[in-house]
């Protein structure tokens, strides 16, 4: 899934989609957040 956004972002900032760049960087972030409450937890 990770592996997807990120070539969807990069897809998207070639072809300067702005709408779809930020969308896909906030799918992104809200990931990378995750990740980081998770390790926090265990």
């Amino acid at each position: 899934m990770r592996d997807k956004i990120r070539s969807s972002l990069n897809e998207a900032l070639k072809a300067q989609d702005k709408l779809r760049s930020s969308t896909l960087r906030l799918m992104s972030a809200a990931l990378k957040d995750r990740d980081i409450e998770a390790r926090g937890q265990g």
